[in-house]
């Protein structure tokens, strides 16, 4: 998890990180990253994202996809290995040197166009992509996520397809009324609007803020999903070794609770899956 440098006193400042702290930081995470993924934790991570990703993939092989923000290249390699010619970028040479390497590897390099950028300034021209994927924070950790929230929409195609993950905010409060009410009675409050998420600090959005800010750039939510997996300990979460039957019990019941949506708020992240209108 990403730790916060900007501090007064006890209080994290409102704001965004800066984007050479968020470059460093996620170039000095690039050769450890992909680790999380062998864990149990991560096992679940992939497991309702890849889901829902799968529901709206397109059924023409040929249509464009983009993975914003997507790091390591944990989306773009096997949605590469399906036959899908997919654009990855990511503010973070560290993460897109990795993500080469392991390409290469696969004999996948020609299936993937990699790009440095930020997510808040796509060199794209619009609605250039069927398919329009920003998993694992990208948008909460930007360092403008109401201008990342425009970029990537402005980039789908009309009738084309968007699935994107968030920082959930009353899981910021949850984490935080215990220990410090004050900054808890402020994020419910919508008074402040960053916090330490499961993806490390930055912006948090509730279910109606995130329907909101998608809806005024054109995108029709078809589903808000809330992600779980953060509740369970964390000991149980950096397991390297676990039953099958354990994983699938566990699994049912995420996927279960991602789709009640009297709780969906309470997810330690969001997930929405919508369409360009």
């Amino acid at each position: 998890m990403m730790l916060c440098a900007r501090c007064k006193g006890d209080m994290p400042e409102d704001t965004p990180g800066e984007i050479e702290d968020i470059q460093k930081e996620w170039d000095e995470r690039s050769t450890s990253y992909d680790a999380y993924f062998n864990t149990f934790g991560g096992k679940l991570d992939e497991y309702l994202r890849w889901k829902l990703i799968k529901e709206s993939l397109p059924e023409d092989k040929t249509a464009r996809i983009l993975d914003a923000g997507g790091g390591t290249g944990m989306v773009a390699l096997p949605l590469a290995g399906m036959g899908y010619a997919v654009t990855l970028f990511d503010l973070s040479p560290g993460q897109l040197r990795v993500a080469e390497e392991k390409l290469r590897k696969h004999e996948l390099s020609e299936a993937v166009e990699i790009i440095e950028a930020d997510i808040a300034e796509l060199p794209f021209p619009d609605e250039f992509f069927d398919l329009v994927l920003a998993v694992r924070g990208p948008i909460s950790l930007a360092t403008e996520p109401s201008k990342a929230v425009v970029e990537l929409s402005r980039v789908t195609k009309r009738g084309g397809r968007i699935c994107v993950d968030v920082s959930s905010r009353y899981w910021a409060v949850i984490q935080k009324y215990g220990r410090d009410p004050e900054t808890a009675l402020k994020l419910i409050r919508s008074e402040l609007d960053h916090a330490h998420g499961a993806h490390g600090f930055g912006r948090v959005f509730s279910p109606e803020e995130l329907e909101e800010t998608f809806g005024r750039n054109g995108i029709k939510v078809t589903g808000i999903y809330g992600d779980f997996a953060y509740y369970l300990p964390e000991e149980m979460r950096k397991e390297t070794k676990w039953e099958e039957r354990s994983y699938n019990q566990v699994t049912e019941i995420l996927e279960r609770l991602s789709r009640e949506s009297s709780v969906t708020g309470m997810g330690n992240d969001l997930i929405l899956v919508g369409e360009k209108y």
